[in-house]
């Protein structure tokens, strides 16, 4: 199942924009819509699910149901008076290709260290309600990790040093 053209259709949002958005090529996103065995990558995944406003499992593993379809047009109606009321200063996909330009791995690391820290110092005045969402939420954000670890892994069978042995001595180290 390959959800990517029919979600962009219903953002309201061409090949070239979201390509843009996410720092690769149309010619890309259309072998991503149209080619079964062309599939975007985990980090392109995210990406596209940040942009969006939705998880990743809908783009190949998921039907759309009605809820996600509502998401996704409440999302870009809302983007589209963002646009409007800030004169287009506020582009999505501008943005976010300046966001995806500069950001790091390093970067976003300090600052997901940073967060979580900040979302640790501050529990305690947390309800018991939000620290069960926050726990869900870093447990799916752990599992998505995993699940990359173990694909690049599988990638660098090799014994080479791989970016997640990498990220396993950087939390080691803590």
């Amino acid at each position: 199942m390959n959800n990517l053209k029919n979600i962009r259709e219903i953002y309201g949002i061409t090949q070239d924009e979201i390509a843009k958005a996410i720092n690769v090529n149309r010619a890309t996103i259309s072998n991503w819509e149209n080619q079964e065995d062309r599939k975007a990558s985990n980090s392109s995944l995210e990406k596209l699910s940040l942009f969006y406003g939705i998880g990743p499992e809908f783009f190949y593993e998921e039907e759309l149901n009605d809820t996600v379809r509502q998401m996704l047009v409440n999302n870009a109606k809302r983007q589209k008076e963002i646009e409007k009321d800030s004169n287009r200063e506020h582009a999505k996909a501008e943005d976010f290709h300046n966001l995806f330009s500069s950001l790091t791995f390093d970067k976003a690391i300090q600052q997901y260290m940073t967060a979580t820290k900040l979302l640790l110092a501050t529990a305690d005045e947390g309800s018991l309600e939000k620290l069960e969402t926050a726990l869900k939420i870093n447990k799916k954000v752990g599992a998505r990790l995993e699940s990359i670890v173990n694909i690049r892994k599988t990638e660098n069978a090799n014994n080479e040093e791989t970016l997640s042995d990498l990220i396993d001595s950087l939390f080691s180290e803590n």
